[in-house]
């Protein structure tokens, strides 16, 4: 009888495959600066791990999504990081123009002023009433938010091309979901899943990415999409839901704690929503996580974020000044909490990486 070599081969694979647990990587939200910060951890992670920090499952919300749609395309994180931190002309390069197009700022402009417009054509309403009263009345005319995500959109999808990527979910060998929520439904939903999966992976970014108020809602086949943030951090149970016994979650947003600086009353309105935004994303990532690791008992789940005291605010979340300060931070801060805190979530995951791990 002819030995097949070949359905050997895939026989063990398989046997392989089942007796390595599942990793998962789920990479949170926060803009611009965020993903940055991602992109730096990643880069860490791969750095002590001898490797490319493969994963069998990525999770990726909102500027997660852009950083976890390259890395289940088998990017490595510190390809990306070279890309962005030499400015190299190169697709994975995340600049202003990967966000904004060239007349971003006319049009937000545009909707700013439509904006005042709203607000003055129901001022008496204001001076009758209340203020809330005045907006609710202006509420058909103000603009759905300032900027779009269509610059975005196809810079996801111009650089898949360029990389030889996939923009397709089905292609991957790995596991990709992107959450968002769709508004009018107020339901999470996620794409790489169900019928979902039909959907391009740079549309699935963009609407994972759409802040409320900054960004439009970003409309797939007749449906509002935005920040798959709103509500949810992390989303970490998608990837013990898909099988995953190992799950890093990056969360790069903490909320900012310096002592003996300007007190943020005194920074100003854009400092105050910002520490606030970072204190809501913090709670819901501790609730989720509790209730997760609930929910999923044999599975293991490792936090890697900021020290609170050493976070930073580098500047908006969607501004790009800081992006190289936050990218290297990202990695120095991490292979820091890596040699001292981060020791059991290497030693696990060298145990994962394993062919034979159980």
């Amino acid at each position: 009888m002819k030995f097949d070599m070949d359905l050997l081969r895939r026989a063990m694979g398989f046997w392989r495959s089942r007796q390595r647990p599942r990793r998962g990587l789920a990479l949170a939200g926060g803009g611009v600066i965020g993903g940055m910060y991602e992109v730096g951890a990643i880069s860490a992670l791969e750095e002590r791990l001898n490797s490319a920090a493969g994963f069998d499952v990525y999770v990726g919300c909102s500027a997660g999504a852009v950083v976890a749609s390259f890395l289940a395309n088998g990017v490595a994180a510190s390809e990306v990081f070279r890309a962005i931190d030499q400015d190299l002309d190169d697709p994975l390069n995340f600049r202003r123009n990967a966000v904004y197009a060239p007349d971003a700022f006319r049009h937000a402009a545009g909707r700013f002023g439509r904006l005042v417009w709203a607000v003055g054509k129901n001022a008496m309403k204001g001076l009758r009433g209340s203020v809330p009263d005045m907006l609710a009345s202006a509420e058909r005319d103000l603009p759905a938010g300032f900027f779009d995500l269509s610059a975005l959109e196809r810079f996801m999808r111009e650089a898949f091309a360029k990389r030889g990527l996939s923009n397709s979910f089905d292609a991957l060998e790995r596991t990709l979901l992107i959450p968002a929520v769709e508004i009018d439904r107020a339901q999470r939903v996620v794409f790489g899943q169900g019928e979902l999966r039909r959907v391009p992976i740079s549309q699935a970014v963009a609407a994972s990415s759409a802040i409320p108020g900054f960004f439009e809602p970003y409309a797939i086949d007749g449906r509002d999409y935005v920040d798959g943030g709103v509500g949810w951090s992390g989303h970490a149970d998608l990837a013990a839901e898909a099988g995953a016994r190992v799950v890093v979650v990056v969360s790069p947003l903490v909320p900012n704690y310096e002592t003996g600086v300007v007190p943020l009353r005194n920074r100003g309105l854009y400092s105050i929503m910002e520490q606030a935004s970072r204190i809501y994303s913090q709670n819901l990532l501790q609730l989720g996580l509790a209730t997760v690791q609930m929910k999923y008992p044999r599975t293991e789940f490792f936090l890697i974020q900021p020290f609170q005291a050493d976070a930073q605010m580098f500047g908006p979340s969607m501004g790009f000044e800081a992006s190289r300060a936050a990218l290297r931070f990202g990695y120095e801060s991490t292979k820091a909490w890596l040699a001292d805190q981060g020791a059991p979530l290497l030693r696990r995951l060298e145990t994962a990486l394993l062919p034979f791990a159980v």
